[in-house]
């Protein structure tokens, strides 16, 4: 009896321990399983809401960005090409405290030009791959208007001009400057025509 009871303690002993053992891994497990799946589901409600966030974020400065803005002051604004070269600046005051625009070609010389001055004239130009004036066109504060065009050497070959007089003038010129054709109006109607040197 005693081998028997002995051999019962040990089954009646040795078993339970091991199945409580069991039995705690195994409540132990799915007790971190559903903790790992809470983990889950509520980082995945995180990444949404950063998402959602970052998504209204980029909508805000996206909007901001392409929202017409009323005003934008600068002294000076330039564009440049794919090499960095100024190719149009906009200028609101030069050395001559002149206001203008202007266009640049790939070497760097302007090409055209347009300013207004502090004494009321205002210019456009257009100008050879030098940098020289070859058509230019202005208006005074007078109320004079002219057109000129200069040859290569950068002399007057013709211009033309209307007076605040109300005279008007067109005159052809000579590579030495002499005047070799010349047509007038006066305010009252009177035309003249000369010709030669």
């Amino acid at each position: 009896m005693s081998a028997q009871k002995s051999a019962n303690s040990r089954w009646k002993g040795s078993p339970l321990p091991d199945s409580v053992g069991a039995m705690n891994d195994i409540h132990n497990d799915t007790n971190l399983a559903s903790r790992l799946d809470r983990v889950e589901r509520s980082l995945t409600r995180v990444r949404g809401t950063n998402l959602v966030l970052f998504g209204a974020l980029a909508a805000l400065v996206v909007g901001g960005a392409n929202a017409p803005q009323d005003t934008m002051s600068v002294r000076r604004l330039a564009v440049v090409d794919s090499n960095g070269n100024e190719r149009l600046v906009l200028n609101g005051e030069d050395d001559k405290q002149a206001a203008g625009l202007s266009w640049y070609d790939q070497d760097g010389y302007a090409r055209l030009s347009a300013k207004t001055y502090p004494s009321g004239q205002s210019s456009f130009q257009c100008l050879d791959t030098k940098g020289q004036s070859r058509i230019a066109m202005t208006t005074q504060a007078s109320g004079e208007s002219s057109v000129q065009w200069r040859d290569m050497s950068n002399k007057l070959r013709i211009g033309a001009s209307t007076k605040a007089n109300g005279d008007a003038l067109m005159i052809w010129l000579a590579p030495d400057g002499k005047s070799q054709i010349k047509i007038f109006t006066d305010e009252n109607g009177v035309a003249r025509f000369t010709s030669g040197g």
